[in-house]
């Protein structure tokens, strides 16, 4: 009997088609990089702190989507893939396809001039989409004014920029002749949409983007104006002492457009899918999202920016940074892939985080690439 059993067990494996053999090794491999994930994050976030998010999109499923540590401390929340975490300037995606809308819509052309709708001379000769792409020469908001001469028991909205800008700051350079990345002109193109659609600018982005995109729980917040935000992700920072300590109360958490957004993994899960399957709006348009319409240089190398992106021929990549939050997502153009990296705090990227991640999920897309990262 015992025979019969290890031959029966014999033809039943050698029964198992190709296609069998190479589900069930995809199937071990997968295992093994969510393994391997697990055993990275939890080596940089400890269970009782601040911690992190991350998804990994394949082939239109979500291949790794969890949180480590908490979104809460005082509560001892844990972060998940509903936790709704800040954006920091990941967040400009989401500005510049609000600007797309109107557009596909017909209502704003890429080459419409500001002036037109605010005359200032600040705006002279400055187009949409030299804001867009950091082409616009603005002057920076924070240094120059905010942070030295603003009264700081004020939150600071986006109309105070404005008013700012009414007074001509001096330009950085002019319209179009040179590149500098502008958080300024992010929170012009909020304020240009809301000018142009008649709606607040977090309401117009919610039904024109967030939901079309199967966003649910996804919102601009404004500090001076504040919503509920359904399983929040609080900010913190370490002090002189190295207690983490909320920094959600920054008299800047008012300005939306350059920042502002919460989302989850599972929403960014959703708008990934929306974005490969062109489900936002035309195709046209859509066209528009990863073409690159500005060119830079970091290190002597030329870097592209698109709307809200820096794409090269492959990739499409963006960071955030602002108090208590780092953000990193990572579309690649040539494949299904999306990483996205969500932190509430601000260390994402100490330690390689983010390279390590990388070369981890590539070598389980594609198995014969050099992995440069081993547990």
């Amino acid at each position: 009997m015992k025979n019969l059993l290890i031959v029966l067990a014999i033809v039943f494996v050698s029964c198992k088609s190709p296609s069998d053999k190479k589900t069930e090794t995809r199937s071990i491999e997968l295992e093994q990089l969510q393994a391997s994930i697990d055993s990275l994050f939890n080596s940089e976030v400890e269970e009782n702190e601040p911690g992190a998010a991350i998804l990994v999109s394949y082939d239109g499923k979500m291949i790794i989507g969890k949180g480590y540590g908490l979104r809460d401390i005082e509560n001892n929340k844990p972060i998940t893939t509903n936790t709704n975490m800040r954006m920091a300037s990941v967040s400009k995606q989401f500005t510049a396809l609000s600007v797309l809308s109107l557009v596909d819509k017909g209502l704003l052309s890429l080459n419409d001039s500001i002036k037109k709708i605010w005359p200032y001379h600040v705006f002279e000769n400055i187009t949409v989409q030299h804001l867009l792409n950091h082409t616009s020469g603005l002057a920076d908001y924070e240094a120059p004014y905010f942070l030295k001469d603003w009264d700081k028991s004020k939150i600071v909205e986006n109309k105070d920029i404005l008013d700012w800008l009414s007074t001509n700051p001096k330009p950085i350079f002019e319209a179009g002749k040179g590149w500098e990345y502008s958080n300024t002109a992010y929170i012009v193109l909020a304020l240009l949409v809301e000018k142009v659609s008649g709606e607040e600018f977090p309401i117009y982005a919610k039904k024109n983007v967030f939901e079309k995109a199967g966003m649910k729980e996804t919102n601009y917040y404004n500090l001076a104006n504040p919503i509920k935000i359904k399983e929040r992700a609080y900010c913190y920072e370490k002090d002189s002492l190295g207690n983490w300590k909320k920094v959600d109360g920054n008299f800047m958490n008012g300005l939306m457009g350059d920042g502002a957004v919460y989302t989850s993994v599972n929403d960014y899960f959703q708008y990934d899918l929306a974005l490969r399957n062109k489900a936002i709006f035309s195709e046209k348009t859509h066209a528009l999202i990863f073409k690159p319409s500005s060119t830079y240089q970091v290190n002597g190398e030329d870097r592209h920016y698109a709307m809200g992106w820096v794409v090269t021929d492959s990739t499409a990549t963006h960071t955030g940074g602002w108090f208590g939050t780092n953000t990193f997502t990572k579309r690649y153009l040539n494949k299904p892939l999306t990483i996205a990296i969500f932190m509430n705090r601000n260390t994402l990227f100490e330690n390689d985080l983010i390279k390590k991640t990388d070369s981890l999920v590539l070598e389980y897309v594609n198995p014969t690439t050099n992995n440069t990262y081993k547990k």
